[in-house]
């Protein structure tokens, strides 16, 4: 009898109309709000890497530029640049190198390297890694590394847009009115 009953149930309740839309609604909205979520998370995402591309790239252009000596203050002041231009919530990194392309040697040699916040300074050893990443040189050429990075605090909890190195930029420029930039403790 309980079984009669309740397969009679079932069966009333498979061919009702009525609270469909209730239950459908049950359904769909929890999925249709995490996609937003999530839409907006990834759209957030983009942009933030966007600005720290443009922001790496300003730096770099600012370095090339230069024909005085760069010192301490000067790189603080471009990664307080780059919080500006990022508006993220940091830690940020940068590592400017001016890099020397050896040709009899066929090697590219560090000149200089100084590193803000989790960069160490770049050492001839560490130049083979980049070494098929650096344009084409003529011998002693100069080009100017800037590597940033920054940790990004997504709006919504999404596996891998925090992962360590997602926010590193690097990226190279030549000197534009001197042969090279100079390193100055001064």
């Amino acid at each position: 009898m309980l079984k009669t009953f309740l397969a009679s149930r079932l069966r009333r309740f498979a061919r009702s109309e009525e609270g469909n839309m209730t239950i459908e609604a049950l359904i769909w909205i929890p999925l249709i709000i995490a996609l937003l979520a999530a839409t907006f998370t990834f759209h957030d995402a983009f942009r933030y890497k966007s600005l720290n591309v443009k922001a790496a790239y300003t730096i770099s252009d600012a370095l090339s530029r230069e024909t005085d000596p760069i010192d301490n203050a000067y790189l603080d002041g471009m990664v307080d640049l780059l919080e500006f231009l990022t508006r993220g919530q940091g830690p940020y990194s940068l590592r400017v190198t001016l890099v020397r392309y050896n040709g009899t040697d066929t090697k590219f040699e560090s000149e200089w390297s100084q590193g803000r916040g989790e960069f160490a300074p770049l050492t001839d050893a560490d130049l083979v890694t980049f070494a098929p990443k650096l344009p084409n040189l003529l011998h002693n050429e100069r080009v100017i590394l800037v590597e940033t990075s920054s940790n990004y605090q997504p709006p919504f909890e999404i596996p891998g847009l925090v992962d360590k190195g997602l926010f590193y930029n690097f990226g190279f420029t030549r000197p534009r009115f001197a042969p090279k930039i100079v390193w100055s403790d001064a």
